[in-house]
């Protein structure tokens, strides 16, 4: 085989992998859900997470440099929030939060929030 067609095989394998690479998903694509829990913040998490936590309290932690979130139920893990303003009134009540969640940056774009029945 003349180096020619060798160079000219191995760039084409190059490029395949490439290609490849490039098409092969990095992270996870955003999920549309639900989640129930506690309005919290980075700040005070799972602490926060109950009914003694204010908007107050959250707003506060907010100016800080604290991210709104929800206290998950089902993981006992929190999500940042992207819109506090959507749940504010909702803060210390157990709320059912629908949106978009992004796995790479851990946040839900908030599409609605409503209370939730209480935990049995």
């Amino acid at each position: 085989m003349t180096k020619l067609k060798l160079l000219a095989i191995m760039l084409a394998l190059f490029a395949w992998t490439a290609t490849a690479i490039a098409d092969e998903p990095s992270k996870a694509a955003a999920a549309k859900g639900s989640w129930t829990g506690f309005i919290t913040d980075t700040h005070c998490g799972k602490k926060g997470a109950n009914e003694d936590h204010t908007a107050d309290c959250v707003t506060k932690c907010m100016k800080g440099g604290s991210k709104a979130q929800i206290w998950n139920e089902t993981d006992q893990k929190a999500i940042d929030l992207d819109s506090f303003d959507k749940v504010k009134g909702m803060v210390g009540q157990r709320v059912t939060v629908k949106g978009t969640l992004d796995p790479a940056t851990n946040m839900i774009k908030v599409e609605s929030a409503e209370k939730a029945t209480p935990a049995k």
